[in-house]
């Protein structure tokens, strides 16, 4: 099968509504290029500092949701953003994100492990001998390689928990789930019952997929559906624990679904810095209660939020 694939470049203030975009415009997929230091480099590597780049996937005969993006670009970003577009095939765009995408830590235990590497002995000895913990991903082209600050963020956090020996969540939902890294990361830590969901059917299937690629204690469940934040089940089924790495706008355009998620705490990402006491005040609004914790990174933010 063939995609036309768009390699943007753009500020990282205007990803927030440029993903909004993309999501309206319902594209085949899409990820954003974030490479640790073990990484190989692009040439455009101070754009990648700098910037938010980004891969977008459309059906080739979908020339005029190509115009849209050009336009906003034009529109917003004029001189500070770039584009490119081709035609692939599936497997161009599958050997060419394996090139960039490699094992990494993250926090104390976790380590994020591609799929085709799973059983690779280097990749095996990264983990094992400390007792590790291993995320075996393929992301395909669902959002959610790991790589990006609002994932990190949650399970660095996620991780700190585990460690203290707080964590006492028997069920979570996983509220824009991506590739089902986060789902995979709760499972990992001992959550037994797993609800996710996603508006993206690529992201459905890879968080399936990417399921079934790792090993879990007999009993657990997890169960991923597409569809919104509407979602009966977010309010009809009770969990310990939500976990919501979305962008403002998405959270904000849906915070009265939002409150009805029957889950007394909600960690959130995917919220930037200049929208984050906005957000505050919607969930004092609507979800009252009180911040436990909320950690920064590249003007990203963790809000990890305790309803009364």
């Amino acid at each position: 099968m063939e995609y036309r694939e768009l390699k943007v470049n753009l500020p990282k203030e205007l990803s927030d509504v440029f993903y909004e975009l993309l999501d309206s415009l319902q594209c085949a997929g899409y990820y954003e290029i974030l490479f640790d230091g073990e990484a190989p480099k692009e040439k455009e590597q101070g754009l990648i500092r700098d910037n938010t780049n980004i891969r977008i996937y459309l059906q080739t005969d979908e020339v005029e949701k190509e115009l849209k993006i050009l336009i906003f670009l034009k529109l917003h970003a004029p001189n500070n953003s770039n584009s490119e577009s081709r035609i692939i095939e599936t497997r161009d765009y599958e050997e060419a994100y394996k090139e960039y995408y490699k094992p990494f830590p993250i926090g104390n235990k976790l380590w994020v492990i591609p799929t085709w590497e799973k059983k690779e002995p280097n990749s095996i000895a990264l983990w094992e001998p400390t007792g590790g913990i291993p995320l075996f991903i393929n992301p395909g082209v669902a959002f959610g390689t790991g790589h990006h600050e609002t994932t990190k963020l949650i399970l660095e956090h996620l991780d700190s928990l585990y460690a203290e020996g707080s964590f006492p969540f028997a069920s979570a939902c996983d509220v824009g789930t991506g590739s089902g890294i986060l789902s995979i990361g709760l499972a990992k830590f001992g959550v037994s019952k797993i609800f996710a969901l996603d508006i993206d059917p690529n992201a459905v299937k890879a968080a399936w997929s990417n399921w079934t690629e790792n090993d879990y204690p007999k009993g657990f469940q997890f169960r991923v559906e597409e569809s919104g934040i509407d979602n009966p089940k977010l309010s009809n089924e009770y969990y310990d624990l939500a976990i919501a790495n979305i962008t403002f706008a998405v959270l904000s355009q849906n915070i009265r679904h939002l409150a009805k998620i029957n889950a007394p705490r909600i960690i959130f990402s995917g919220i930037i810095t200049e929208k984050k006491d906005d957000f505050l005040s919607l969930l004092q609004s609507h979800l009252p209660g009180k911040l436990l914790y909320s950690k920064e990174w590249n003007e990203w933010w963790v809000l990890d939020w305790q309803r009364n």
